[in-house]
C-alpha cells in the first residue's frame, strides 16, 4: 500500500476523549444526520466508492462518542448487515475519526489494533480504507469508507479518489445545514414581524383610547426600534436570530439618550434575551424611563438612575433605583404607560413588577422566569 496511511499498531492517544470532544459532538449535532433517513445523494457518493474501489461495501459512517450511524451504504445488507448501526466495539472508522485522517488495512485479521475488533468477527470486515469527513465547523464527524471481506490491497489513488468524493460529500453537508438554518431564519423572522405588528397594533390602539400625542406614540416606537436594531448582526450574518441581544446591550440603547450625567450604574452578569423577550423587555423599560425623564430621576438634574441585576435560581431580578427626586406616581391612576408595563412584564413574560415609593425616589423590582428569557 505505496502511499497509503495504514492504522496504528495501538490505540491512537487521547482517543476517547477526541471521540467525545465537546466541539466536535456539536458540529455533529449541527448536521442533523445522525439517525436521519437515507438520502440519495449520499448514497450514489457509497455506489461511486464501491466501483472506484472494487469493494462489496461503501459506506458514509458517522461516529459519537457511543456508536456509528451509517447515513448511507451499499452492499451492506448483501454482507449481511441489516442494522444502520454498530456500537464502537465494532467499529474501525472511530479511528479515522480520532486520528483525523485517511486509514487503511489489507487484513485486520493479523492486525494488533483491529483483530480483536467485534466488525472482524461479526461483520466480517477483513480489509479497509477510509478517509475523514468534516463538517461546517472543521471536525471529523466521521468515515467514507470502502469495505471488502476478503484481504484487499489499496492503491494511493483508491485513496485519493474518496478523498474527492468525501470533499463532494462535505459540501453536501454545508449546504444541506445551510438551507436549514436559512429556513430557520424565514420562521424566526415570520414570527418577529407577526409579533411586532401584534404589539405596535396594541401600542395605537391604547395610545388613541388614552388621548395620548403622537409624539408619545412615536418615542414608543423609535424604542422600539432601536431596540430590534440590537438583531441586525446576526441577521446580516445569515444566522438564525436567537440570544444575541444582552440585557446590558438594550439598557445602554435605551438609557443613553436622557444623558450618562444620571446613571451611576448599569451592571450585572450577561444576560442574554431572545426576540420575543427583547420586544416585552424593551417596552417596559422604555416605559420606566419615559415616566423617569417625566417625573423621576431623569427630570432633574440632582437625579440619578442606577439599574441592575442578578440570578437568583431560575429568576432574573432587576433592580431600578431612582433617586434625587421625589416620584410624582403615587395617588396617580394607572396611565397608558404603566399598563404597559403590566402587560410586558406581566402579561408577556409571566414575571412580576414591585414598586417602592420613596421621599427620594423609587425602587422598582422585576422578576423574570429566566426560562423565558430565550424565547
Amino acid at each position: 500500500m505505496t502511499g497509503v496511511p495504514e492504522f496504528p499498531t495501538t490505540e491512537p492517544e487521547g482517543h476517547e476523549d477526541e471521540l467525545g470532544r465537546r466541539e466536535r459532538l456539536a458540529d455533529l449535532a449541527k448536521t442533523g444526520l445522525m439517525d436521519s433517513v437515507p438520502e440519495e445523494v449520499y448514497d450514489r457518493a457509497v455506489r461511486l466508492a464501491r466501483q472506484i474501489t472494487g469493494a462489496p461495501v461503501g459506506l458514509l459512517s458517522l461516529v459519537d462518542n457511543r456508536r456509528q450511524f451509517f447515513k448511507a451504504q451499499s452492499g451492506l445488507e448483501e454482507a449481511g448487515v441489516e442494522q444502520r448501526e454498530t456500537p464502537l466495539s465494532h467499529s474501525f472508522c472511530q479511528y479515522v475519526v480520532s486520528s483525523r485522517t485517511s486509514l487503511a488495512v489489507v487484513d485486520a485479521r493479523t492486525h494488533p489494533l483491529l483483530a480483536g475488533n467485534g466488525a472482524v468477527g461479526d461483520l466480517g470486515v477483513i480489509a479497509y480504507l477510509g478517509v475523514p469527513v468534516h463538517g461546517p465547523g472543521g471536525e471529523v464527524l466521521g468515515s467514507f469508507c470502502a469495505i471488502d471481506s476478503e484481504a484487499h490491497e489499496w492503491s494511493e489513488g483508491q485513496m485519493k479518489a474518496l478523498e474527492d468524493i468525501a470533499g463532494i460529500v462535505e459540501s453536501e453537508i454545508r449546504l444541506h445545514q445551510a438551507l436549514s438554518e436559512r429556513q430557520l431564519l424565514v420562521q424566526e423572522l415570520n414570527h418577529r414581524v407577526k409579533n411586532l405588528f401584534t404589539v405596535v397594533s396594541g401600542m395605537v390602539r391604547l395610545s388613541h383610547a388614552n388621548g395620548e400625542e403622537s409624539s408619545a406614540l412615536a418615542a414608543r416606537l423609535h424604542a422600539l426600534a432601536n431596540a430590534h436594531n440590537l438583531l441586525a448582526p446576526a441577521i446580516q450574518a445569515g444566522q438564525p436570530v436567537g440570544d444575541r441581544i444582552s440585557l446590558h446591550d438594550l439598557l445602554v440603547t435605551l438609557l443613553t439618550p436622557y444623558g450618562d450625567e444620571h446613571l451611576t450604574g448599569i451592571e450585572g452578569p450577561n444576560v442574554v434575551l431572545g426576540p420575543r423577550a427583547s420586544t416585552s423587555l424593551s417596552l417596559a423599560l422604555h416605559e420606566l424611563a419615559t415616566n423617569a425623564a417625566k417625573y423621576g430621576a431623569l427630570a432633574a438634574a440632582q437625579g440619578r438612575l442606577a439599574v441592575t441585576w442578578g440570578v437568583e435560581g431560575n429568576d432574573l431580578k432587576i433592580r431600578w433605583e431612582e433617586t434625587g427626586r421625589a416620584t410624582q406616581e403615587a395617588g396617580q391612576p394607572a396611565g397608558f404607560g404603566s399598563r404597559l408595563v403590566s402587560l410586558a412584564i406581566e402579561g408577556q413574560l409571566d414575571g412580576t413588577l414591585e414598586t417602592d415609593l420613596r421621599p427620594e425616589g423609587m425602587i422598582r423590582q422585576i422578576t423574570l422566569p429566566r426560562d423565558r428569557l430565550a424565547e
